[in-house]
């Protein structure tokens, strides 16, 4: 019913727009015509058997005849508008000439308009064409000049409107460029503002809990200079966002005082000098006395002078830092000149703007928020005063602040007459525990021994774990929560970071995303595609909250995503969980290891040890559940989790068991031969799997009478393998198809099992048959990756081969042989 409901709307809709009293098309994305009004067909002498489904300029070509013709030209140009920008084209008056029933040309005159019509997603789903008749208005010029005049005038007018229209509508296509490029500056600033919240909100709640959680319930030492910085810190951010808002609102009230502009200057350069030598830069300061003092807000000038200095530091690794006052033709001039990276020349004109970050600069840190030359533009211009900059990539930089003598130009009632002689600095302490923290050792270092966050029962771990990030108060904080427990080593980014993994690979990695050089996320792309640091654990450490970025941070690599702020216990115990795994994941691949240099020993081993294996794995097994059974309302989610996990542990390696045990069957079993219905051995093997996943549905094609010489254990022991590895590889398909058949290669008979699951990339169509091969995340499909060895065997103890073809997303087809008579 609700079908037809929607069939008699759809006719209802039609039935209107054909209706409606002025001529309309319908044209689809290539201009094909979709739907037609009576009025457009009473218009241009046409059906609408004769152009529905046909494109526009195919219906109505210009005149061969008339060489200067232009009107599907010009109607092309406007909808091809149309369907680039997303809005109306409206043309001016356009000499069309129509054919009429005669095929005869008949000459109309159009003043056209192209609407277009958008999907959901904001995408041209379909372009109405409208046409205003005005070709009698323009044929009345041949009755007499005054008609002729005023015909003219009316064209003029409707051109003249046509064209300001064209302006008015690029005038706002290009508004909106500006606004979407606004809008996407603004969603990176707040993107980054909460990054920079985050981390001193991590820095002052973390240490409170620890201490809270703690018999005494203190916080002192180290940790309460941490949690004070960071509350300074924190502080100073909120503070220039609400400087910044009141600029934009009107409403920043400054208080101008006649000022030793130079004096006040030396004074909050010199509390800038221990960072900034700290670094081994040197620091030059020359502000000598100016003729005049120069009205200024001491506050507006202090973060003035403090942003520029601290930006300077930021972006400067060797050479000098300069600062500097003159007077030139009535002005006091500040100029503070570094020799850092510079800024390249396509960023000077944006260097000013709200939210605008250089990408890729080299700098001490990541940290800030975006605005700080913007502010200080605005704070300068609120002096009445101006500032430029001057830069050469990779050979520095340097700010000019020019600020006019006299108060003619600020606000009277804004201005003080007396002079103050006190300079308070309220904002430089903030400022300088900053730098001075960039200003520290910046090369790794083991993380020194921290005070105790809960008692431990065994010795520290061997584990290492490598902590990456630009903030030194995150990287103590977190080795003080971990080198309890491990040998904790830190990076200050991602180059920083990927020289330690070379020289020494960790068992975990913890990084931030937010870093100079090389970011998080870079990192652990290069980890990633490095096969020798690839099995690494990795946690991300990031501000952005929510299952959104959760997921980007898995789906980049990631093992774990932690969300500043976070605890030292949830810290700690997904990094128990992830180290317990990395040494999981050490054993087994020094067991492939071991298989691979000497299968036979393998084999042996998998043979003699593995019913020893089995019982405890049973008693885990069965002891785990008994506790999830039992103690259900006594455990805790985390209990519960890592019980589950343990559970998960113990059946996954007893299938590895089993598949070992397997393997070893097909090399020690005796082989008996006989003929073997291989039909029906695939069709048993699909049984066994429907009954195991009833819920899956699969199509599956077997071809019947296929037979052959063999072993019919060892070959149901290949089949099963062989399907059960299909119908792993097609779960995330809608309509799954398994098939199994035969073919014809060197005469000799071939079989296939072909699917059309997650595919394999060819390169590494050598490594399928091998032990322990895996060629998809073990996240996305489970397995001990012994199969297709299993299969190998078999099919090599018949005499035959085995080899596969595939394409990733486009499944894979295993084909084998087995020896026969033909075969000798």
């Amino acid at each position: 019913m609700s079908q037809m409901r929607r069939l008699d709307t759809q006719t209802t809709f039609r039935a209107l727009f054909e209706a409606a009293p002025e001529p309309f098309l319908a044209l689809a994305p290539d201009l094909t015509i979709v739907a037609v009004t009576d009025e457009y067909l009473q218009a241009t002498m046409t059906s609408r058997e004769a152009i529905l489904g046909r494109g526009i300029f195919d219906v109505f070509p210009d005149n061969p005849s008339d060489a200067n013709a232009d009107g599907t030209s010009n109607l092309r140009a406007s909808l091809a508008r149309v369907l680039a920008t997303r809005t109306t084209d409206t043309m001016a008056v356009q000499k069309y000439d129509v054919r009429g029933p005669d095929g005869q040309f008949q000459v109309k005159y159009w003043s056209p308009k192209n609407v277009p019509v958008l999907s959901a997603s904001g995408e041209v789903e379909y372009i109405l064409h409208r046409v205003s008749e005005v070709t009698e208005l323009v044929q009345a010029s041949e009755l007499g000049e005054e008609l002729r005049g005023r015909t003219r005038a009316m064209e003029q007018e409707v051109l003249l409107r046509s064209r300001e229209l064209a302006a008015a509508n690029q005038r706002l296509r290009d508004a909106n460029a500006k606004l979407g490029e606004l809008d996407a500056a603004k969603t990176a600033f707040f993107s980054n503002i909460s990054h920079e919240f985050r981390t001193p909100l991590t820095l002052m709640l973390g240490p409170l809990e620890d201490a809270l959680g703690s018999p005494a319930q203190a916080l002192d030492g180290e940790l309460l200079r941490v949690v004070q910085r960071n509350a300074r810190r924190l502080a100073r951010m909120v503070t220039s966002l609400l400087d910044f808002s009141r600029i934009e609102a009107g409403r920043m009230q400054a208080s101008y005082e006649p000022t030793d502009l130079a004096g006040l200057t030396t004074y909050l350069a010199s509390s800038f000098r221990s960072a900034i030598e700290r670094t081994g830069l040197t620091f030059e300061v020359d502000c000598p006395t100016l003729p005049e003092p120069i009205y200024l807000d001491h506050d507006l000038w202090e973060k003035t002078v403090l942003n520029l200095l601290s930006n300077a530091l930021k972006f400067t690794f060797e050479g000098s830092i300069r600062v500097s006052v003159r007077w030139h033709d009535g002005h006091a001039e500040l100029e503070v000149r570094d020799t850092g990276t510079g800024i390249p020349e396509t960023e000077l004109p944006h260097i000013f703007e709200r939210f605008h970050r250089v990408v890729g600069a080299r700098s001490r840190t990541y940290e800030g928020s975006g605005i700080g030359l913007a502010l200080v533009q605005d704070l300068v211009q609120l002096h009445g005063g101006t500032v430029r900059v001057a830069s050469r990539a990779g050979e520095g930089t340097s700010f000019t602040l020019s600020i006019p003598s006299g108060a003619g130009h600020l606000p009277p009632e804004r201005v003080i007459a007396k002079r103050s002689t006190a300079w308070r600095g309220r904002e430089a302490t903030s400022f300088i525990d900053e730098a001075l923290r960039w200003s520290g050792d910046s090369k790794r270092a083991p993380a020194s021994e921290p005070a105790a966050l809960e008692p431990t029962r065994s010795p520290r771990s061997q584990a290492r774990i490598l902590v990456v990030d630009d903030n030194a108060d995150l990287r103590d904080y977190i080795s003080r929560i971990l080198s309890e427990h491990y040998a904790v080593e830190t990076a200050t980014d991602g180059i920083d970071a990927l020289e330690a993994l070379r020289l020494r690979k960790p068992a975990l990695v913890l990084s931030d995303v937010m870093m100079p050089n090389l970011d998080g996320f870079g990192l652990l792309r290069a980890v990633r595609s490095d096969p020798k640091l690839d099995a690494v654990r990795f946690i991300v450490l990031s501000a952005r909250a929510g299952e959104e970025a959760t997921i980007d941070g898995l789906e980049a690599g990631a093992d774990d995503y932690l969300v500043k702020p976070f605890a030292a216990r949830e810290l700690l115990a997904r990094v128990r969980t992830h180290v317990e795994l990395a040494r999981q994941r050490e054993a087994l691949a020094r067991a492939k290891e071991a298989a691979e240099a000497a299968n036979l020993e393998l084999e042996a081993f998998s043979y003699s040890v593995a019913h020893d294996l089995r019982a405890p794995l049973r008693s885990i097994d069965g002891f785990s559940r008994a506790l999830l059974d039992d103690y259900d309302e006594k455990l805790d989610v985390e209990g519960k989790r890592y019980l589950s996990f343990l559970r998960e542990s113990s059946q996954h390696m007893a299938q590895l068991i089993d598949d070992l045990l397997s393997l070893s069957k097909v090399t020690r079993s005796d082989m008996s031969r006989e003929r073997v219905d291989l039909s029906a051995l695939a069709r048993a093997a699909i049984a066994r799997l429907q009954r195991s996943d009833p819920a899956r549905l699969v199509q599956v094609v077997i071809e019947e009478g296929l037979e052959s010489e063999g072993d019919p254990h060892l070959l149901a022991l290949a089949f099963d393998n062989l399907l059960a590895n299909a119908w792993k590889f097609t779960t995330k398909r809608d309509q799954a198809r398994i098939e199994f058949g035969s073919t014809s290669s060197e005469d000799r008979a071939a079989f296939f099992v072909r699917d059309n699951g997650a595919g394999f990339d060819m390169a590494f169509a050598s490594k399928l048959f091998g032990v322990f091969q895996r060629l998809h995340s073990a996240t996305e499909f489970e397995g001990t990756g012994i199969g297709l060895a299993t299969v190998h065997r078999v099919v090599k103890r018949h005499g035959g081969r085995v080899w596969a073809d595939g394409a990733v997303g486009r499944g894979a087809t295993f084909f084998f042989t087995l020896h026969d008579e033909r075969a000798g």
